[in-house]
């Protein structure tokens, strides 16, 4: 059986590979948090056998392959409103928490996607891993102050950028949707900057011939140049491009050599999946910018015809024999 572990509502990355697994009959079973608390569906762990149930039946030997795919999301929960309501909502996340902790241990013997114990790598620990391992990457740092700042452009001696530490999720207002993009910040505009301020990563900004989007597949790598005719309003995060019509996808082959480098450092990091962000300087280097265990890949796999959700779907039930 293939376990699923995602959101309780549509996901991009989840629910096209879903559609691949039913039509392909497999056996698998999609948990969400909402499956953890309040829902019509029953599911029980047992923590002195360690065993996990389902609708009353118990899947813990049926479960071959555990498919992570951003298990996590805002906890729906009617907590009546009242003096407590926000501390009592607050220690249901963590007894959340620990549940799932507890689950992977439980799971810790099957076959992962991505493995569990490289689900939670954020960016600064992708960044010094990289560098210790030869892989070129952006000089970066996180400050709370604009003496840093300034001091740190004045040694990369380019612009900056800056961007979440940890991947963001969305702003939900009514209607509206609200997200964090990667935003340039020119030496001019550092004087702006207040004395102090929270944690905050800044980057060096690469001086890049193209952006290139990776997904990798235990092994195989699957990429897409970007190429972007004219830049528009100094726009640096692509995402806000994706519907100009000065953008061009691109089916893109990696240097034979750089991808044995990544492989080996996929390999390292205990990722067999991951999206990666990588830009090819005018010069003809390349710089890794990050890895996302579990970044998107939609928009980039259908516009090359890599039809990623299938292959994810196809390594899921090939694992599930």
């Amino acid at each position: 059986m293939i376990l699923a572990l995602s959101f309780d509502h549509y996901e991009q990355g989840t629910d096209p590979v879903i559609d691949w697994l039913i039509y392909h009959k497999a056996d698998f079973v999609k948990v969400t948090i909402q499956d953890l608390i309040q829902t019509d569906t029953s599911f029980k762990i047992d923590i002195n056998e360690g065993k996990i149930f389902v609708k009353g039946k118990d899947v813990t030997n049926e479960i071959n392959v555990v498919w992570y795919r951003r298990f996590e999301a805002e906890l729906l929960v009617n907590i009546p409103k009242g003096e407590h309501s926000e501390q009592a909502l607050f220690e249901l996340k963590n007894e959340v928490d620990v549940t799932i902790t507890f689950l992977k241990r439980i799971l810790s013997n099957k076959k992962w996607m991505p493995y569990n114990d490289g689900i939670k790598l954020d960016k600064p620990e992708v960044t010094f891993l990289a560098e210790q391992n030869n892989i070129k990457t952006p000089k970066s740092i996180i400050t709370n102050n604009k003496q840093d700042v300034i001091s740190f452009q004045e040694n990369v001696k380019s612009d900056l950028i800056t961007k979440p530490i940890r991947h963001s999720s969305y702003f939900i207002d009514g209607e509206f949707t609200y997200s964090i993009y990667t935003q340039k910040i020119k030496k001019e505009k550092l004087s702006e900057l207040p004395e102090r301020f929270v944690l905050t990563l800044f980057q060096e900004c690469i001086d890049a011939e193209f952006e290139i989007r990776v997904f990798y597949l235990d092994g195989q790598f699957y990429a897409t140049a970007i190429i972007i005719t004219e830049k528009e309003n100094n726009v640096v995060d692509v995402k806000l491009n994706y519907e100009s019509e000065n953008i061009n996808w691109l089916p893109y082959k990696l240097p034979e050599e750089y991808e044995e480098e990544l492989d080996a450092f996929m390999k390292l990091i205990n990722l067999n999946t991951g999206s990666l962000d990588i830009m090819r300087t005018k010069e003809g280097d390349y710089v890794m910018l990050e890895i996302n265990p579990v970044g998107q890949f939609s928009a980039p796999g259908y516009r090359c015809n890599y039809n990623l959700e299938e292959k994810i779907a196809n390594w899921l039930i090939d694992y599930d024999k």
